[in-house]
C-alpha cells in the first residue's frame, strides 16, 4: 500500500492526499461497525443482556488468546486472511483524492483486504459480540483509523520518494510489530477478563 500511495501523494497536495486516506479508513471503519453493530442488537435481542455478555467476556478474551498465540510465534497454525489486496487501479479509475479514499476505506473495513496480523480478527468479532452500536462503531473506526494512520505514518518516514525503502522497512518491522500486536492482545484479554 506505501508503494502506492507514496507517489500518489507526491500528485497532489501531500497533507490533503493523506488526511483523505485516513477520513477513508475512518468511513470504513464506521461503516463495518453499523454492520455489526446492528448484528450485535438483533443477537442482544435473540439472547439478552446476561447471555450475550457472558459470551463476550468468553469467546473474545479466548480469540484474542488464540489469535495472540500465533501472532507471538507460540502455536504454528495456517495463517488467516483474504489473498484479495486493495486494487492498485483506483486512483486512475475513481481519480485520485476519490481513489486514495477509497483506499482508506477498505483498509478501514478491515474485513475485505489481507490481514496484517490474527489479532486483527477479533475486531470484527467483539465489535459484533459488544451487542451495542456504539461501541461496536467506536471498536471499528478506531481499527480503521490506525489502519489508516499507519499507511500515512510510513509515507512520511520516507524521505524524498523513495518509497521502496520504506515498503523495505515496513517488511522488517513485520516480526517485531506482530510480536507487539500480540502482547497487546493478551493485554486487552486480560482487561476483559478481570472488568
Amino acid at each position: 500500500m506505501v508503494g502506492q500511495i507514496g507517489p500518489l501523494v507526491q500528485v497532489g497536495r501531500k497533507k490533503t492526499a493523506l488526511a483523505i486516506h485516513v477520513l477513508g479508513g475512518i468511513a470504513g471503519g464506521a461503516t463495518i461497525g453499523l454492520l455489526l453493530g446492528f448484528g450485535g442488537l438483533l443477537l442482544r435481542a435473540a439472547l439478552g443482556d446476561t447471555l450475550l455478555n457472558t459470551i463476550f467476556v468468553i469467546v473474545v478474551p479466548a480469540a484474542l488468546l488464540y489469535a495472540a498465540s500465533v501472532d507471538l510465534g507460540l502455536m504454528r497454525l495456517p495463517h488467516l486472511t483474504w489473498v484479495r489486496q486493495t486494487p492498485g487501479s483506483w486512483p486512475c479509475s475513481m481519480g485520485h483524492y476519490p481513489g486514495i479514499f477509497a483506499w482508506g476505506f477498505d483498509l478501514g473495513l478491515g474485513v475485505t483486504t489481507r490481514i496484517p496480523y490474527q489479532s486483527t480478527l477479533v475486531v470484527p468479532l467483539a465489535a459484533l459480540l459488544s451487542g451495542d452500536l456504539a461501541t461496536a462503531v467506536a471498536i471499528t473506526t478506531v481499527y480503521g483509523a490506525a489502519r489508516a494512520l499507519a499507511v500515512v505514518a510510513a509515507v512520511q518516514s520516507v524521505p524524498g520518494d523513495d518509497y521502496g525503502a520504506a515498503c523495505d522497512a515496513i517488511q522488517e518491522r513485520v516480526v517485531p510489530l506482530k510480536k507487539l500486536v500480540g502482547v497487546t492482545a493478551l493485554v486487552i484479554a486480560a482487561l476483559i477478563v478481570i472488568s
